[in-house]
């Protein structure tokens, strides 16, 4: 029982890794094509796009890093 629990947690946790690696591709999809439309718009409003696209991605990784802490400690266990 206790070894059926931690499989599906460990799933759980694969899966959590996998959606936090697509949300990090298309923040960085994201940013690039902010940075590629410098002409289009402002300065001003690129810097404060691309700063908020990069805390964004700061904090999914530190997500990721917990998680990925988690997952290692299920699997030890």
């Amino acid at each position: 029982m206790e070894s059926d629990s931690k499989e599906i947690l460990r799933q759980v946790f694969d899966a959590f890794l996998e959606q936090q690696r697509n949300i990090c591709e298309l923040a960085r999809n994201d940013l690039l094509l902010i940075e590629s439309s410098q002409r289009e718009v402002s300065q001003e409003a690129l810097v404060v796009a691309a700063a908020t696209v990069r805390a964004t991605l700061y904090s999914v990784d530190a997500l990721a890093d917990k998680v990925r802490l988690l997952a290692e400690q299920v699997r030890n266990r």
